[in-house]
């Protein structure tokens, strides 16, 4: 993607013009990318929360996930070099987490489904020393 097209992708989301089919794992690494690009981490995980609770209320759905975003969006921040181009830091980034399942490694099925990771951060209760969990 170039710069041109992960701005458009992060605007169709905000503007709730993409179809949640459309909206896929490197789409949401390439928003994150661009949030975190010029910010810290919690400004963007806000940003990014907004973004997200709007596009999931706009398409009627409650699939928002607390504990998920900050996930990716902290997994993200680790790999982002802001020294590179939006596009080549979407590339990094993207190719360093392109397995969705890999927050499968850092949470069980059980806390990763229950009501309170859907609603708030949850710590990893698998592996913690890599996200620098905060309770």
């Amino acid at each position: 993607m170039t710069d041109c097209e992960i701005l458009a992708l992060v605007d169709r989301l905000e503007q709730c013009s993409l179809s949640p089919h459309d909206f896929h794992h490197r789409d949401h690494l390439a928003v994150a990318v661009t949030y975190l690009y010029s910010t810290e981490l919690e400004p963007a995980v806000d940003k990014m929360r907004a973004s997200l609770c709007r596009f999931v209320a706009h398409h009627g759905g409650n699939l928002y996930h607390e504990t998920r975003t900050r996930f990716w969006m902290i997994l993200v921040e680790q790999h982002l070099d802001r020294t590179l181009c939006l596009q080549h830091a979407v590339e990094r980034v993207t190719a360093a987490l392109a397995d969705k399942n890999l927050i499968d490694q850092y949470y069980s099925r059980e806390r990763l489904d229950s009501i309170e990771a859907k609603q708030e951060w949850l710590a990893p209760d698998r592996i913690t020393n890599v996200l620098g969990a905060r309770s």
